[in-house]
Order: C-alpha cells, then sequence, then structure tokens
C-alpha cells in the first residue's frame, strides 16, 4: 500500500514536471524567430544584407511571405537601427498582390517602390525583396510587378531586372 502510494506520487510528479517543461517550451518557441529579413548595412565604401529575424504568427506560407514583405516596408527595429541597419524600401510602399505559384512568388508592389534613391538604393531595395522572398523556403525565384507590370528595368538608372528572379542564380549575399 505504502509503495503504490509511492508510486502516485511519483507518477504524478513526473506529470507535473512534464507540464511546466512543456509550457517553457511552448512560451520560449513563442518568442523565437520564424521569419527571416535582409536588412542593408551601410559601409563606408558598400553595402551589404544583413539577415534578422522576426517572429511572425502567420503559418501559411503566403501569408508569411506578405508579413515579411511588410516588415521590410517597416524597417528595422531602434536597435537594428542603432546597429547601422536599414531599409532602402520606400515606406508608402503597398503590396498590391502576393500569390504562390509552384516555387515562384508573385509580387505586385505600388509604384512608390520604384520612388527616390539612386543606383544603390535601388539595388538594395531589390536585393532585400528578392533575397527576403527566397530566404529558406520552398520558393526559388520571384517575379516581380510594379502596378500589374512585369518589373524588367527599375529606375532612371536602368538596373535590369531578371523576370523571374532565381535565387540559384544568387547564391551568396550581394555585396555593391
Amino acid at each position: 500500500m505504502v509503495r503504490t502510494m509511492v508510486i502516485r506520487v511519483a507518477a504524478l510528479a513526473l506529470l507535473l514536471l512534464l507540464v511546466v517543461v512543456s509550457v517553457i517550451m511552448i512560451r520560449t518557441l513563442n518568442r523565437l524567430p520564424d521569419t527571416i529579413i535582409y536588412l542593408v548595412r551601410s559601409e563606408p565604401i558598400r553595402f551589404h544584407l544583413e539577415a534578422v529575424g522576426r517572429h511572425s504568427n502567420e503559418r501559411v506560407l503566403e501569408a508569411r511571405l506578405r508579413q515579411a514583405i511588410k516588415l521590410l516596408i517597416a524597417g528595422p527595429t531602434p536597435e537594428e537601427a542603432a546597429r547601422g541597419l536599414s531599409t532602402a524600401i520606400p515606406a508608402d510602399t503597398r503590396i498590391l498582390q502576393l500569390a504562390v505559384d509552384g516555387d515562384t512568388v508573385i509580387l505586385d508592389l505600388s509604384a512608390d517602390f520604384a520612388h527616390g534613391g539612386g543606383t544603390a538604393a535601388m539595388m538594395g531595395r531589390l536585393y532585400q525583396v528578392l533575397y527576403t522572398l527566397t530566404q529558406p523556403s520552398p520558393i526559388k525565384s520571384v517575379a516581380l510587378y510594379l502596378e500589374g507590370q512585369p518589373l524588367t528595368v527599375l529606375g532612371g538608372e536602368g538596373i535590369m531586372v531578371d523576370h523571374p528572379w532565381h535565387r540559384a542564380e544568387h547564391a551568396s549575399l550581394p555585396v555593391w
């Protein structure tokens, strides 16, 4: 009888421990970043992308990608800005459409995406969008549109844009 009672108390203690560990794990996992976006780091003679983690409550791929673009447009947190990170995407850029077709994202942005900045800013915008949408995920390429028209040349600088742009052809992060 005493032995049965000890076994029951031990089993109950193990069950409570399991519940506590589960709650801690769930809380920890909910705080971990589940989305990667690429912000721009400016150095004296060059620019490059830097991956930063963000938390998104979205589980559906299309919604998660849309959220990632919104996070890019919003830019860095105050802490990231203090570390020299920024976004090259104009704040008034809007997502007109985002759809997934196989392993390609079709992204249609407002014309605001093409406004302002020189060559470095334009390159940064493209790289931020393209690398963020193709970061570890089933997405391999991005077809970028502005106001419903395929984007093949960006800005007065005439930056050529592959349509669609394939991540495999650009394996390493760009420096410009």
